[in-house]
C-alpha cells in the first residue's frame, strides 16, 4: 500500500512539473493577453494608489495658540502659504506672547507679501497654512500690516501678526473673531493643500 501511494505521489509530481514547464503562465488569467488599454488602466490604478498613500502622510492641523507658541521658535524660518492666492512666503518669528509676531526673511519675500495684499499693506485677515517640518501644516490667520519694531533687513518696516486658534491681540487682550474665522476657513479648505504645495 505504501509503495502504491509513493508511486502515485511521484507520478503526480512529475506530471505537475511537466505541465508547469509546458505552460509557464496562468492560462486562465485575465492578464495573460494584456492589451495596451489594460496596461494603461493597471498603471493608472497603481498611480492613484501611490497618490493616496502620499496624501495620507500630509497632515493639516488646527492647533491652539499654546501649542503653536511652544513649537514656533524665534528666528527659525518657516513657510506660509496664502490659501486664496497660492503665494508662499518665508518668514521667521521674532516674538509675541498672545500671538506670533513674524517678519519676512528677506526683501524678496517682502515683495511676495505685497503681492498677497495687492501692493497695499493691510490689516485684512487672510487664511494661511503654516508649514512645520515635512508634510505637516497648521491652520492660521495672517494680518499683513507691518507695525512696531522691525528686526530684519527685509524692507518690511515692522512685523506682522500670525494668529492661531484661541490666540489674542496684543492691544485688546482678547480673541479676534476675524482671525478665528480665517483659521476655520483654512481648516475647512485643508484639502486644498495638495494643489498648493
Amino acid at each position: 500500500m505504501r509503495t502504491k501511494l509513493l508511486i502515485y505521489i511521484i507520478v503526480f509530481s512529475l506530471s505537475a512539473g511537466l505541465f508547469a514547464c509546458l505552460f509557464p503562465y496562468p492560462i486562465f488569467s485575465n492578464y495573460t493577453n494584456i492589451t495596451e488599454k489594460n496596461a494603461i488602466e493597471i498603471n493608472n490604478l497603481r498611480e492613484n494608489e501611490i497618490a493616496l498613500e502620499f496624501d495620507d502622510e500630509i497632515k493639516v492641523l488646527c492647533i491652539d495658540w499654546e501649542t503653536a507658541n511652544a513649537i514656533l521658535k524665534n528666528f527659525t524660518p518657516f513657510r506660509i502659504i496664502d490659501i486664496k492666492s497660492g503665494i508662499c512666503i518665508f518668514v521667521e518669528r521674532v516674538g509675541g506672547k498672545n500671538h506670533a509676531d513674524i517678519e519676512t526673511i528677506d526683501q524678496n519675500n517682502t515683495m511676495l507679501l505685497a503681492e498677497i495684499y495687492d501692493g497695499v499693506p493691510s490689516w485684512e485677515r487672510r487664511p494661511v497654512f503654516v508649514e512645520y517640518g515635512e508634510n505637516v501644516f497648521f491652520c492660521a490667520s495672517l494680518a499683513g500690516f507691518p507695525h512696531g519694531e522691525n528686526k530684519g533687513e527685509n524692507d518690511l518696516g515692522g512685523h506682522l501678526c500670525l494668529h492661531f486658534k484661541g490666540s489674542k491681540t496684543h492691544g485688546t487682550q482678547s480673541v479676534d473673531d476675524a482671525h478665528q474665522r480665517c483659521i476655520r476657513y483654512a481648516y475647512k479648505h485643508r484639502n486644498e493643500i495638495y494643489s498648493l504645495i
